[in-house]
């Protein structure tokens, strides 16, 4: 990453968006610091979300049709985001968007910021207040549904590893990344990409927690994913009864975290973390 002069690609998901999308663009488009490119991913909308697209930005945007063909919304979903960073891979860093949510005028140049002073940061997971689909303020914030040890950024990556493989601690809405450190890397079957590229970060030591806001995040009933808090705030007995519930998937992910995570750690405490005794030992 040039630190002098780095470049920046904005990059959207789009799937039937119309209802919100050109409110997201005109957020994008009026940003203080104007991203080098914007890359639409649209999921074969059948609605008029292309035209919206196409009308908002012109032929300023790279819109590509989605080439996931995975029959479960999280994969899909997952890949399109993979699709998206792949195509973003000739710029320094790319910011993530859902498509009903709403940037902050600062957003690009804020978390561009970030990465200059924190050099080694390959993801960063910013915060953002809650909105409903009339645009108006709910309670709490992502950083609350998603929280995380303040000290977070000082403690050391096997610590950090500890808590992320219980606790998702990156919306992908609000964060951004370096492409060429996560384009030719997997995801899984089943996880989102938010969760799984932060625990990539995460294992090379380069998760980045950033307090400020940089988003409205759009809260309404229709979104295929919306915010859960899942076993966030789950306590040991829960957490085991859903363990329980839903075995041969958490083997699934533990086999993941073990045979895809593992390799990537950036030392050898972290590797221990995600070592098959420290993993079981994680969901109970």
């Amino acid at each position: 990453m040039s630190q002098t002069n780095p470049t920046v690609a904005a990059l959207i998901v789009t799937s039937n968006s119309s209802r919100w999308i050109e409110q997201t663009l005109v957020s994008v488009v009026n940003q203080d610091r104007q991203p080098d490119a914007i890359i639409v991913i649209d999921d074969n909308s059948a609605d008029s979300t292309r035209s919206i697209v196409n009308d908002v930005l012109g032929g300023r945007a790279n819109v590509y049709r989605a080439t996931s063909r995975a029959p479960d919304v999280t994969t899909r979903i997952a890949h399109n985001f993979h699709q998206g960073v792949r195509a973003c891979l000739r710029y320094d860093v790319a910011v993530l968007g859902d498509h009903d949510d709403l940037w902050y005028p600062s957003r690009v140049a804020h978390q561009l910021e970030q990465f200059r002073r924190q050099p080694t940061t390959t993801m960063l997971a910013s915060d953002g207040t809650l909105i409903n689909g009339k645009n108006e303020s709910l309670d709490g914030t992502l950083r609350d549904t998603f929280p995380v040890p303040g000290d977070w950024n000082h403690e050391s990556p096997a610590e950090q590893m500890r808590y992320a493989v219980r606790h998702s601690v990156a919306t992908g809405g609000a964060s951004a990344l370096r492409p060429e450190r996560f384009a030719d890397l997997v995801i899984p079957a089943g996880w989102l990409h938010d969760r799984w590229w932060s625990l990539v970060a995460t294992a090379q030591g380069g998760m980045r927690i950033d307090t400020d806001f940089v988003i409205d995040y759009r809260v309404v009933d229709t979104q295929e994913v919306g915010l859960s808090r899942g076993r966030q705030d789950a306590s040991k007995a829960r957490r085991l009864a859903s363990a329980a519930t839903a075995a041969p998937e958490v083997v699934g992910k533990l086999r993941d975290l073990h045979t895809h995570l593992r390799p990537l750690a950036s030392d050898r405490d972290t590797a221990k973390v995600l070592a098959w005794a420290s993993l079981l030992r994680a969901v109970q």
